[in-house]
């Protein structure tokens, strides 16, 4: 395929701007039409890509049948992805779609059989697959440097500040099992093979987050889970996600039967736009630490060239960019299958991961172990 790929994109919050970003750093492609709710964010973006050629739409119906559009990438709200996720690929759109899949699993399960007889090409978006660290770790784990894989742990607290007046650009997902859990349970399956058997999750519930103003709509989110899985070959996993307006913290530890990785994130000082205080925020994920049987301190393992993150690129840009670089080759290459890009996750990744927070749900609310459908 030669011709110029021309993009459409259906949401332009944060994570739109961010896929906007990526697809616009890629020769022969351009991202050429866009739609969002609120149209001035739509029409904002368009302005600051610099593109006179952007055209803003006021649905996303007549974006997705604008015979132009080759890609279209769904960054909506959950509760609006299934409709334009089944009409893209109806009209042979290749289409990447945003974490979670939907809000319901009943939808989730429709998007991915739709994606399965598609014959265009389609993701979904767990970015975090390609930070620095993670790949790293891929890699030793494949090398065998840690021998068979024996447990998993992961840590994420996510900062919030008291300060804030509003919240969270990911308080739509209902809080740390849909937001911090789908990434950390994608990382796990992607990082070992593994799949999911059993789960058992306690989970603390709020009604509004530390700072939420009294003048919002009340809504329940999960302010903290614990949960522990037990995964192929008896093999274990752990999990801890809170929201905190304290220290952020995240980690991913993998034990295995010779050694052991780690690696964490490295958290950076930022002023959001329009407010006069310091926040900490995600920062990046770069170095991943090995020990092994018989070393007496832990190894800083080397990051593969086609890893390194530029300098001044946001980690989150970065696994983005990496991401949508994959997607559209698999595109050039008419690659349904992800096998020329193995990273790229499938839409099925997205409905084993929801499959995995409904089932932590049921657990917390049931006070049982739940068992993974096969």
């Amino acid at each position: 395929m030669t011709q110029m790929l021309k993009v459409g994109i259906i949401g332009t919050g944060r994570a739109g701007r961010c896929h906007a970003t990526a697809f616009s750093q890629i020769p022969g492609v351009s991202v050429t039409a866009l739609w969002n709710r609120t149209r001035s964010r739509a029409e904002q973006l368009a302005i600051d890509l610099g593109g006179t050629n952007i055209e803003v739409y006021e649905n996303w119906d007549n974006l997705i049948e604008d015979s132009r559009v080759d890609i279209i990438s769904i960054t909506a709200a959950p509760v609006v992805r299934l409709a334009p996720f089944a009409k893209a690929i109806a009209r042979g759109r290749h289409v990447l779609v945003e974490k979670p899949l939907s809000i319901g699993l009943d939808e989730a399960r429709k998007m991915t059989e739709l994606a399965e007889r598609s014959q265009t090409i389609t993701a979904i978006s767990f970015n975090w697959r390609y930070s620095p660290a993670c790949q790293t770790a891929w890699n030793a784990i494949r090398e065998g440097q840690i021998g068979r894989p024996l447990d998993i742990r992961t840590e994420w607290r996510m900062r919030y500040s008291p300060l804030w007046s509003s919240l969270p650009p990911w308080s739509e997902l209902t809080g740390t099992l849909r937001e911090a859990g789908s990434h950390e349970f994608d990382r796990v399956r992607f990082l070992t093979g593994w799949e999911f058997k059993k789960v058992v999750s306690q989970i603390k519930m709020s009604e509004k987050f530390p700072g939420k103003t009294s003048n919002e709509t009340p809504s329940t989110h999960d302010m903290f889970a614990s949960v522990l899985a037990e995964m192929t070959d008896g093999s274990m996993g752990a999990f801890r996600l809170t929201i905190t307006p304290g220290q952020p913290e995240r980690q991913v530890t993998i034990c295995g039967d010779k050694g052991t990785v780690t690696f964490n994130t490295e958290w950076t000082i930022s002023y959001p736009a329009g407010r006069n205080h310091p926040a900490l925020t995600l920062g990046s994920e770069l170095k991943v630490f090995r020990q092994q049987v018989g070393e007496d301190y832990p190894v800083l393992l080397k990051v593969m060239d086609r890893d390194q993150q530029p300098p001044g690129s946001p980690s989150g840009q970065h696994t983005w960019n990496r991401l949508i670089s994959d997607f559209v080759k698999a595109v050039h290459t008419s690659d349904v299958k992800h096998l020329l890009v193995p990273h790229l996750p499938h839409v099925s990744d997205g409905l084993a991961v929801q499959e995995m927070v409904v089932a932590c749900e049921r657990s917390h609310t049931e006070q049982c172990w739940v068992t993974m459908r096969p």
